[in-house]
């Protein structure tokens, strides 16, 4: 019998297993119904909302895949540090696909409960990512 954090750390790994492989239905598996993110998706909450997010990202991007560097598991709390490359082909922040490779890093925080993730607290490196994108930032006057 598996302990909660084994529990926990599988279902977080499926979050992550679900961007690189496309397969919608491991967001059903690891999220609960009412999973929220912060800040919040602007596909939704809950699975679906995940499942649009991964849509939307594996259409900007080919060959995507995200690799947890670290996991650390405390009770019902689960951090990863992510990086995730990819190939940018489709449309994203209103730049068209460049095809040149990318990789942005990140840093989740999850809340589970029930083996299932019912909160996230994400941090990327958008910065990064538009200016791999090709967006240049000037200070304002």
């Amino acid at each position: 019998m598996l302990a909660d954090q084994e529990i926990n750390e599988i279902a977080v790994r499926r979050f992550y297993q679900a961007l690189t492989t496309g397969e919608l239905t491991l967001a059903d598996e690891a999220l609960a119904a009412d999973w929220e993110s912060f800040p919040p998706l602007r596909t939704g909450t809950g699975p679906d909302g995940w499942k649009g997010t991964i849509t939307h990202l594996r259409g900007a991007f080919s060959e995507l895949t995200a690799e947890i560097q670290d996991v650390v598991v405390s009770g019902d709390r689960v951090a990863v540090r992510s990086v995730t490359r990819a190939r940018h082909t489709g449309e994203l922040l209103d730049v068209a696909g460049t095809g040149g490779e990318v990789e942005f890093r990140a840093a989740d925080f999850h809340r589970l409960a029930g083996g299932r993730i019912t909160q996230t607290w994400h941090l990327e490196d958008y910065f990064g990512l538009a200016r791999q994108l090709g967006l240049e930032f000037t200070r304002g006057a």
